[in-house]
């Protein structure tokens, strides 16, 4: 400020009457400047986490990748959205769409909450290394100014004592030093017309043994970074299993459908076998004793069909909420589905338990998390023993003198070099932190030999359940002929009136042709269902491929599998797997 003729009182008046309106003006700009940019940061945030999440996901698929955790309230206001909003939306109803199973999978992976819930902890994590990148990178640790205005009690004014401040700092990780400047200036030497040049102070530290070396002061920055690896890699793997899972509900679906089918064809043949059992009861072939077991076995067949039509329903309800679909929303199967799965047989997947073991060591990304965290908690016991270390740090600080602009000579600063040697008597935290990270490493490497015989195990599971589904469907597919032939002869036989034939042979082949269908019907599903659980556990299964669940691996064979005739149905006698 300038200092004129005025008087003492007119000057402090000025002076505080300029203080006032920098300070509400100072107010009113970081008010207006923080809240324009809350939106800013979000974009920023985004920007950096998908940043982040598209190099990991190269580094680990070969190929860059477009994340996103928008949903469609994603660019509205929290509080433009409100509970009548949502009840409405799920109570809404929609004409008939026919969903096919690759539109299904579409819709799921946009909207299913659980599918959601992973994608944003992948965010998260990436989220989670912003800030630790930014406490290694240069940065602003500080930023102040304190500017007051000090009334005497007999009315006069004097400026307070104000100041401003600025600290920046970095981390020198790959050494684990650390630099920081401060810059400090005095505000009431500016009112009184005498600005001093601004406090400069550098200072650089360095450990020597405690806290030293890339090893130790990087770990927690390699540990986030590698974290967000292990989540993309849980994250492809859990993709894998999500698409598996709506596959297999899917089928399930069709395959439900088809046993309604059935049991509804079984229904209808009921009402024409107890109309043919009433006709010939009424021309004196038969008592009314039949006619009474052909209408009992009408009643139980409505009924079983009605538990199918129910039991299809739920499941289709259940369908609609992995979808995120409205339960209002009525939608049609594609059985097209169904007709290539039986189309496409039986393929064979030529694969023993130890060659899935080797094949899923070598293709399991999620697997090899296991792996690197045993790894990391082998690093864990090295960081934990240089904190056993003793301290000794070497500390190099330069200052400027105070001096005024008017006299200002930047050779005048005092500089100081210094070792701290730290030697503290007790070192029972650190010792206790060293012996718990040896054995969280031991109990890292049992995890890992559980999750290797795990993995084997479930290998060795899928392959046998492989085999025991192939033979049931033709031992099944050999049972539906046999009650085909059993059903049509016992019927020629009592419109034969062959002696001993009765009503109840008819209901009974009935029924068990009935049964014999949907169990071919489930065992051709689970077959598939089984074939492709075990090329996802040995990690070949490729869902970003169009209709992946129809697909074979030429290089593990994948031919159709032998027809009934030429289906070896021999059992394993109990003594090759006893032993003698």
């Amino acid at each position: 400020f300038a200092v004129n003729n005025m008087g003492k009182r007119n000057i402090l008046k000025e002076v505080s009457a300029r203080f006032y309106f920098v300070g509400g003006l100072a107010v009113i700009i970081a008010s207006f400047a923080f809240g324009c940019a809350a939106a800013k940061y979000r974009v920023a945030a985004d920007k950096e986490v998908y940043q982040i999440l598209s190099e990991r996901h190269e580094h680990v698929f070969g190929q860059p990748h477009n994340y996103s955790i928008d949903t469609k309230y994603s660019k509205r206001k929290p509080t433009d959205v409100n509970g009548s909003e949502l009840i409405l939306d799920r109570a809404r109803g929609s004409k008939v769409r026919l969903i096919t199973l690759p539109e299904a999978l579409e819709i799921a992976v946009k909207s299913n909450r659980s599918y959601q819930d992973n994608r944003e902890e992948l965010y998260k994590k990436a989220l989670s290394l912003t800030e630790t990148r930014h406490n290694f990178s240069f940065q602003f640790t500080s930023a102040s100014a304190d500017i007051g205005i000090k009334r005497n009690s007999d009315g006069t004014q004097d400026p307070a004592t104000s100041s401003a401040n600025i600290g920046l700092t970095k981390k020198i990780w790959k050494t684990g030093g650390q630099i920081t400047a401060s810059l400090a200036n005095d505000l009431v030497l500016y009112i009184n017309g005498k600005p001093k040049v601004p406090d400069l102070t550098l200072k650089l530290t360095q450990p020597l043994l405690r806290g030293a070396g890339a090893d130790v002061a990087a770990e927690v920055l390699k540990l986030a970074e590698r974290q967000v690896v292990y989540q993309v890699r849980d994250f492809s793997h859990y993709q894998k299993t999500f698409a598996l899972n709506v596959v297999n509900d899917y089928l399930d679906l069709l395959q439900q459908a088809d046993s309604m089918r059935i049991s509804y064809n079984s229904y209808t043949n009921t009402i024409f076998f107890r109309t043919e059992i009433e006709a010939r009861a009424d021309a004196g072939l038969l008592a009314e004793y039949d006619v009474k077991q052909a209408q009992e076995d009408e009643y139980d067949a409505k009924l079983s069909y009605i538990a199918s039509t129910n039991s299809f329903q739920n499941s289709l309800d259940n369908f609609k909420q992995e979808l995120s679909l409205p339960q209002g929303t009525s939608i049609r199967l594609d059985f097209k589905v169904l007709e290539k799965i039986n189309e496409l047989g039986l393929p064979q997947v030529p694969i023993d338990d130890l060659t899935g073991y080797s094949l899923a060591i070598s293709n399991r990304l999620d697997f090899l998390n296991h792996i690197d965290r045993f790894e990391d908690a082998k690093r864990s016991v090295e960081v934990a023993r240089n904190s056993l270390l003793p301290g000794l740090t070497f500390d190099a600080e330069a200052k400027l003198k105070d001096q005024l602009y008017d006299s200002f000579d930047p050779n005048e600063y005092d500089s100081t070099l210094k070792l701290k040697l730290d030697l503290p008597i007790s070192k029972v935290s650190e010792r206790n932190a060293y012996r718990k990270s040896i054995i969280t490493f031991e109990k890292q490497l049992r995890t890992l030999a559980t999750q290797l015989d795990t993995l084997r195990r479930g290998v060795r599971a899928d392959v046998r359940n492989l085999a025991r589904q192939k033979a049931l469907y033709y031992t099944q597919l050999a049972q539906q002929k046999n009650a085909e032939e059993n059903l049509l002869a016992t019927k020629e036989r009592i419109r034969l009136n062959f002696p001993g034939v009765r009503t109840s042979d008819i209901i009974r082949a009935r029924k068990g042709l009935t049964s014999a269908q949907q169990a071919v019907s489930r065992a051709i599903v689970d077959y598939h269902k089984t074939r492709l659980k075990l090329r996802k556990d040995v990690g070949i299964l490729d869902t970003t491929q169009e209709e992946f669940w129809l697909k074979t691996d030429a290089m593990l064979g994948g031919q159709p599998g032998p027809t009934p005739d030429q289906q070896d149905q021999e059992v394993i006698p109990p003594n090759q797997i006893l032993g003698d």
